[in-house]
């Protein structure tokens, strides 16, 4: 008797076509626990790409809370491997592998948050996600907001960067330190979990944070003024794996992508209010929310901004991007 043998493969084939596709899953890690007050806009913006990816293809998307996956920085290395698809990393994680992201960093670079928002989302911030792509191997669907502007406070009055002289401030990074030494403060890298009790026993005067962090480990209960210098805007990639995006059809990209703008658009809108009820709880604890004049930040802007430009023309891969960034802001204006 001869047996009709079906090649191995021919099998295989046969099997795979029997069985349904498996649907693919986006894992996302995330920082944040999975509720935390007044974070909406970042937690929420990935539980709407979520709900979007979801309604709109057969893919799935599980959310990782609480840093469960590592910190960020070892959730973008894993981003890079392919391990993980998806991850929360903003600003200053993303230098650690990409510098010259740091040039949106310098200080008072951007007027307002539609003017930042004008230039990431125009020809300057594509060129850049396309970098950022070519360099790392994740792919930027947009940019969001983390907490928007970074302002100064202190235990007294400040309205000039010579009120600063003598203090010690907690602050990260060169693109903090460097400016502030050169108002005559002096930079101390308290780790944020320390924070609270480093300003409540002396260890530092003072702190720049956005005001939703600021009232985030409760520091209108040792901090008597916040100055909103908003010398700093802070923002995050977002960013996915292109090893996982470039894998999927065309139809699960567009649906990535879609869902990517209303989540960013959420986050927006969701930050801008965030930072309004910060502002007020701020108050209502009894803060002082020193309001400065044009003329007034534009004092800090000349000391604190020559400073960091110089560090950065030695610091990132490519220093023309300083001067570009400046006549993209300038035209979006």
């Amino acid at each position: 008797m001869t047996f009709l043998r079906t090649p191995l493969s021919a099998l295989a084939i046969a099997a795979a076509l029997a069985l349904p596709a498996q649907a693919q899953q986006i894992t996302v890690g995330l920082s944040l626990p999975e509720t935390m007050e007044g974070f909406d806009f970042v937690n929420g913006m990935f539980r709407t790409f979520a709900d979007e990816v979801e309604a709109n293809s057969d893919m799935t998307v599980n959310i990782v809370y609480g840093g469960a996956l590592g910190s960020p920085n070892d959730r973008l290395a894993q981003l890079r491997r392919g391990v993980l698809e998806m991850t929360d990393g903003a600003d200053g994680n993303y230098a650690s592998i990409y510098s010259d992201i740091m040039v949106l960093n310098t200080p008072f670079l951007f007027p307002t948050e539609q003017t930042a928002w004008a230039v990431l989302d125009g020809p300057f911030g594509d060129a850049m996600a396309d970098d950022i792509l070519a360099t790392t191997g994740i792919r930027v669907l947009g940019w969001w907001e983390s907490g928007g502007f970074k302002h100064f406070s202190a235990n007294q009055m400040i309205q000039s960067p010579e009120d600063m002289a003598g203090l010690k401030m907690r602050v990260l990074g060169p693109l903090a330190t460097i400016p502030v030494e050169a108002m005559g403060a002096s930079a101390s890298p308290v780790a944020f979990g320390e924070l609270y009790t480093a300003l409540r026993t002396g260890v530092v005067d003072g702190q720049d944070n956005s005001i939703s962090v600021f009232n985030l480990i409760n520091l209108f209960e040792v901090q008597s003024h916040v100055i909103l210098t908003g010398h700093t805007y802070a923002f995050g990639p977002m960013g996915i794996s292109d090893a996982f995006y470039s894998g999927l059809s065309v139809e699960n990209q567009q649906v990535i992508d879609a869902a990517a703008a209303v989540a960013i658009a959420y986050n927006r809108e969701a930050s801008r209010a965030a930072e309004a009820e910060a502002l007020v709880r701020a108050r209502d604890a009894g803060v002082s929310v020193v309001e400065l004049s044009a003329e007034q930040r534009d004092a800090f802007r000349q000391v604190m901004q020559p400073v960091a430009i110089d560090w950065l023309r030695e610091n990132v891969d490519h220093p023309e991007l300083i001067e570009a960034a400046l006549a993209a802001v300038e035209a979006a204006q």
